[in-house]
This record gives C-alpha cells, sequence and structure tokens, in this order.
C-alpha cells in the first residue's frame, strides 16, 4: 500500500480557474497596498485544489486502463489475470 501526503499534491496542482488572493499579513506590498495576487497553482486549503486534483488523478488513472467502479465513483479498480488493483 502506498500514499502521499494531501498538502504536497494540492501544492502542485495547476488551476483553471482565475483566482486571486489578497496579501498576507506579513508580506505586504507597502509601495502597493491594495494590489492582488493571482495564483498559478492551488494551494492547500483552496476551494478548487480538491476539485482539480482529482480530475488530473481520475484522468491518470483511466489513461493506464483503470476503470471507475459504477457503484462508488471514488473508486478506481484495474484487473489482470492474478491481480486487482483498487485505488
Amino acid at each position: 500500500m502506498y500514499q502521499t501526503g494531501v498538502k504536497s499534491v494540492f501544492l502542485n496542482e495547476y488551476i483553471e480557474e482565475e483566482v486571486y488572493v489578497s496579501q498576507p499579513p506579513s508580506f505586504e506590498n507597502h509601495k502597493n497596498p491594495t494590489h492582488v495576487y493571482k495564483l498559478k497553482k492551488a494551494l492547500y486549503g483552496l476551494k478548487q485544489a480538491p476539485r482539480q486534483c482529482y480530475v488530473i488523478l481520475t484522468n491518470f488513472l483511466l489513461d493506464k486502463k483503470f476503470e471507475r467502479e459504477q457503484v462508488h465513483k471514488p473508486f478506481f479498480i484495474k484487473k489482470s489475470s492474478y491481480d486487482i488493483l483498487l485505488m
């Protein structure tokens, strides 16, 4: 069984929507205090992060010949002659 950290996965995912955040308290630009930042990648805690991570994971697993379980959609199955892999 393998696992990965959720926080590290979210930090490496690109987001499709335009998302802007205000300046964090200790990183304020005093010359431009009203400016906001446009995010290029997802942040942990961002509402779009889990959805984008799931879309990328789903596409990857389907490309690798996994089948989506019919009753429980988040589960993926790959069968061979001797093994069954559940994700």
